[in-house]
């Protein structure tokens, strides 16, 4: 069976030069783009992807908050993050659930091995990038998660809280929508056990995760 791909890039011409390689391989289909996380998320619901390519820079719903989105609605969803952007946004994409990160610097071979390696049920690292880096913020990860109640999401959350961020600068820095922002403060205030931002603060430093 075919292994299907979504394609989610804002550039039209890379979503076609990926299509055109892609589709040169006998067990390779894409099945759909997408040019933003919208767009993404209504073609996952029409074409039953196998592998999502996902770029992280795009106008409305990034692809750090479109990997959380589909992952809610479809946990069995394979991400592939492929950006310009290095190590940069690894540990948000990790976080979001990928289990593969390259960048677009990748050779088409490498790429094509990555998709097939994910779709075997592997998780797969850029060759440019630490091997180690992915298993250093998962311990970092599961670290906080037994350290503190919260989420390694909602701990940047908290922190961007204590630099004065509004929501809405938590929202452009973190590529999420101000509603899941909302619901994600929400949720801190619960497990802090507090009722306002200034006393999350105060209980997040009382607890030593700054």
């Amino acid at each position: 069976m075919d292994i299907r791909v979504l394609l989610v890039d804002d550039h039209p011409v890379v979503r076609q030069g990926l299509r055109r390689m892609l589709e040169l391989e006998e067990d390779m289909e894409v099945v759909a783009e997408a040019s933003s996380g919208e767009e993404a998320l209504e073609k996952m619901e029409t074409s039953s992807p196998h592998i999502i390519v996902m770029d992280i820079r795009m106008p409305g719903t990034g692809g750090i908050e479109a990997i959380r989105q589909i992952k809610e609605r479809h946990p069995e969803a394979n991400v592939v993050v492929l950006t310009l952007y290095g190590e940069q946004y690894l540990v948000q994409a990790i976080e979001a659930g990928a289990v593969g990160y390259l960048v677009k610097d990748v050779g088409g071979e490498e790429l094509i091995q990555a998709i097939r390696a994910v779709h075997q049920g592997e998780s797969i690292l850029h060759s440019s990038l630490s091997r180690g880096l992915f298993n250093e913020f998962a311990t970092l990860a599961k670290g906080n998660s037994q350290r503190c109640c919260l989420s390694p999401r909602e701990l940047e959350i908290i922190r961007l809280i204590s630099s004065g961020a509004t929501n809405k600068e938590i929202a452009a820095q973190l590529f999420l929508s101000d509603t899941t922002v909302k619901r994600a403060i929400s949720r801190i205030f619960d497990k802090l056990e507090v009722k306002d931002r200034a006393e999350a603060v105060a209980e997040a430093y009382r607890r030593g995760l700054f």
